[in-house]
């Protein structure tokens, strides 16, 4: 297995070397910072005296009881300054009470909106975090090279299960289900997070030794706690993407970014000239594998995540409706990419978006996604539900993202 690791500063190389390079902020449980757990973990890193007997630290006092009496605290053992150089996390928020802001929570694009704003210096545009790529910079695992890489953010709880605030009640739009109903939802198992295996498809400059692991056919390694401390970001459209490893190596340039966390390594940080096909690949490949996975749910036809329709009048009557999945039996030429369906009567979710997975997805990965679920095999109008779990949640924002990453239509001077 290839070991992948994010590329970090050399200390002795930072403009300022006495400060700690690239490091993200660690926050600790409000628990773990009481005066009591503080205080036990100082006393538990002190050990024994020579009789055998526990050190004891008096906070009030400032010292240390040991076999010789009672010897100064040193400053940074005290509770008191360990707690106020830790930061606390931020307590959950309360789950949201009323149907419009259970709705509200559950809504995927409210939940693309919601994300942190960041900007893409080729496009000169500032958008929620949602609608761009990031990308990092990681070590080549067999040059040590620093080179560019898709970030994970678009990946991540893809496949993971975790919960989401509110409850599957009123969660529907047009009936109300029970608690009896809403247990035992549990996600397929998730795979690694494989952060580092973007990387080892890199061509190399010299034949790579270790061996890979593999599983359904993709390389696998040890995934990154974090993502890495230089990250970029560019608006999530293929054209941009490709503009990027074009022939002109200033819209390449543009991804550099100034800091403690930037050597002069980083600044000749190679981008491979495939970078857009080789995250289209990836993007098609995780919606594929999430379906897959989605698909293979066993119960009642209204608790399955995927359910089929016969037509289109059918959409309206599916319980916990989220997008419309369409894989026509015909090639079909679209007069354009994006369509909606509209479901009459809703009071929510009445605009539903279709996406046409024979174009989105590809005919390599709608023929695996045939083979491997049935249900896409024998339908041709399919609806993806809307649960309320973040594995869900991010199913429907990768399908949303992989639609406007093939759009087309944006200029750059």
């Amino acid at each position: 297995m290839i070991p992948c690791t994010a590329y970090r500063a050399r200390h002795l190389k930072t403009a300022a070397s006495f400060y700690q390079y690239g490091q993200r902020w660690k926050t600790y449980d409000a628990a773990s910072l009481s005066w009591e757990a503080l205080t036990q973990k100082v006393e538990a890193g002190l050990g024994e005296d020579v009789d055998g007997k526990p050190l004891r630290v008096d906070s009030v006092s400032k010292t240390v009881a040991t076999a010789s009496g009672s010897l100064p605290l040193s400053p940074i053992l005290d509770p008191a300054w360990i707690k106020a150089k830790r930061q606390s996390k931020k307590s959950p928020s309360h789950k949201p009470g009323g149907r419009f802001r259970k709705k509200l929570a559950n809504n995927p694009y409210a939940r693309a909106l919601e994300t942190p704003i960041r900007r893409c210096a080729n496009s000169v545009v500032s958008l929620p975090r949602y609608f761009l790529q990031d990308f990092e910079v990681i070590k080549h695992p067999a040059t040590g090279a620093p080179w560019w890489a898709p970030g994970q953010l678009a990946f991540k709880f893809v496949e993971q299960q975790a919960p989401l605030m509110g409850t599957r009640q009123d969660t529907d739009t047009e009936c109300v289900v029970t608690d009896q109903d809403a247990t035992g939802f549990g996600l397929a198992p998730a795979k690694a997070d494989d952060s580092a295996k973007r990387l080892e498809q890199l061509p190399p400059e010299r034949p790579i030794q270790e061996p890979i692991v593999e599983r359904d056919g993709h390389e696998q390694s040890n995934p990154r706690p974090e993502p890495g401390p230089i990250t970029t970001y560019a608006l999530c459209r293929k054209s941009v993407v490709d503009l990027i490893g074009g022939p002109n190596r200033k819209y390449a340039a543009m991804l550099n970014r100034n800091g403690m966390a930037m050597t002069p390594e980083t600044h000749n940080t190679v981008w491979r000239e495939d970078m857009g096909d080789y995250l289209l690949k990836e993007f098609r490949r995780y919606a594929v594998d999430a379906l897959i996975s989605r698909s293979r749910r066993k119960g009642r036809p209204g608790h399955q995540y995927i359910q089929s329709c016969a037509g289109w009048s059918d959409v309206v009557n599916v319980v916990q409706r989220g997008c419309v999945l369409w894989m026509p039996y015909e090639p079909i030429t679209a007069n354009r990419q994006y369509a909606t369906f509209e479901a009459e009567g809703a009071q929510y979710g009445k605009t539903m978006a279709v996406h046409n997975l024979i174009w989105l997805l590809g005919g390599e990965e709608v023929k695996r996604l045939r083979a491997e679920a049935g249900v896409f095999r024998y339908h041709e109008i399919l609806v993806l539900t809307q649960w309320d779990s973040i594995g869900m949640m991010r199913l429907h924002l990768l399908l949303w993202r992989l639609q406007g990453y093939l759009g087309s239509g944006l200029m750059i001077d």
